[in-house]
């Protein structure tokens, strides 16, 4: 049950929303907090986010896990980014299998599992959750430009048809990979093969990221 006096911002995700790449771990979900907590007499924000995590763990999360539930449940803000591994490991699977229908019952998945994830929120009676799309860290890739539109088309229908705000981090990205991911290189599939693969955003893009969503919020 939200509280009348503190101002509570949930935030449900992979790694980019816990902040991974950005100094201290510290990115988009505390900067959000910084530009909105210090308005308020009480504010409290909790990071959900998970490394690795793909759109059918958050579901399941969401239907297993009381303590997420409470927070979802008590959220004033509440956002939700997912779909990014979801993706990675179509790829993955793909570079072993070389099946491009992976591709395809890897959207369907993701469209079942995102509608299950906000009728799973709607039930527990929560704010309307801003969804954030995805954008590419790889624009150089035939295959990204190929499929992470499709998803985001995809996300879109999805938001349109139940009357959600849909961040459109895709656009706030495209032409500017190389300054906003962290350890950019070539902005290939062949830069998925390093160790460290420049996924996720940098501090300046973490920044960019807050502001595509105050924009959302405040407009």
């Amino acid at each position: 049950m939200r509280s009348p006096r503190t101002f509570v911002y949930t935030a449900l995700g992979d790694s980019i929303t816990r902040g991974y790449s950005a100094p201290g771990k510290r990115g988009y979900v505390d900067m959000l907090a910084s530009e909105l907590g210090w308005k308020l007499p009480s504010f409290r924000a909790y990071n959900a986010g998970i490394k690795g995590l793909t759109s059918r763990q958050l579901l399941l999360r969401l239907q297993y896990s009381l303590h997420l539930r409470l927070w979802v449940r008590r959220a004033n803000l509440l956002t939700l980014w997912v779909g990014g591994n979801d993706l990675l490991y179509a790829y993955l699977r793909n570079a072993v299998w070389n099946d491009p229908r992976i591709f395809n019952r890897t959207l369907s998945d993701y469209q079942t599992n995102i509608n299950g994830i906000l009728s799973r929120i709607q039930s527990l009676q929560a704010v309307p959750p801003l969804v954030c799309n995805l954008y590419n860290p790889i624009p150089h890739s035939k295959l990204a430009l190929q499929w992470i539109p499709v998803f985001n088309h995809a996300l879109q229908e999805i938001c349109d048809r139940r009357d959600l705000s849909l961040v459109d981090i895709h656009a706030a990205f495209q032409g500017r990979e190389p300054e906003l991911i962290h350890g950019y290189r070539n902005g290939r599939l062949s830069d998925m093969r390093l160790l460290k693969k420049p996924i996720h955003p940098n501090l300046r893009g973490h920044r960019v990221i807050t502001e595509t969503l105050l924009e959302v919020i405040h407009g």
